[in-house]
């Protein structure tokens, strides 16, 4: 059985597969399919998850995933990451702006049996939105 650990980053390599090629199966096999998605702003549920990602694949090239600090107990991981890319398509009615953008992101996992059944987290859509112009920056 893999560890914690193994599980998520099994899942950044989905991302990134994702993200370059489109294909979700690799990324959708990861969790559970009744796995409950708790993030601000994002859908709870798996296939609406699989329904959101193509707006984000679209409005961002090259995505890049960095995976930061990680703390693991029982059956719960925490993780810090971040997304690196390029505002390279319309995103939420934002046309693209060509913009280096850096996102970060604060995850909680439940992971059962290989699988992830609870994906929780923080993503800081107020900077993401500053970057691409929708939103006035700090002075």
């Amino acid at each position: 059985m893999a560890s914690n650990l193994e599980v998520i980053e099994a899942f950044h390599r989905a991302m990134e597969e994702y993200w370059r090629t489109g294909d979700d199966a690799p990324l959708m096999a990861i969790f559970d399919p009744a796995c409950t998605f708790s993030v601000p702003g994002m859908p709870d549920t798996l296939e609406g998850m699989r329904q959101a990602l193509p707006a984000f694949r679209q409005a961002f090239s090259d995505i890049a995933i960095h995976t930061g600090e990680t703390v693991s107990e029982g059956d719960m991981i925490g993780y810090r990451m971040s997304f690196t890319g390029t505002h390279s398509g319309d995103f939420m009615g934002i046309s693209p702006t060509g913009r280096r953008i850096f996102m970060s992101e604060t995850h909680i996992e439940r992971i059962r049996d290989g699988k992830i059944v609870l994906h929780s987290g923080n993503t800081d859509m107020l900077g993401l939105m500053q970057q691409v112009g929708a939103l006035p920056g700090p002075n």
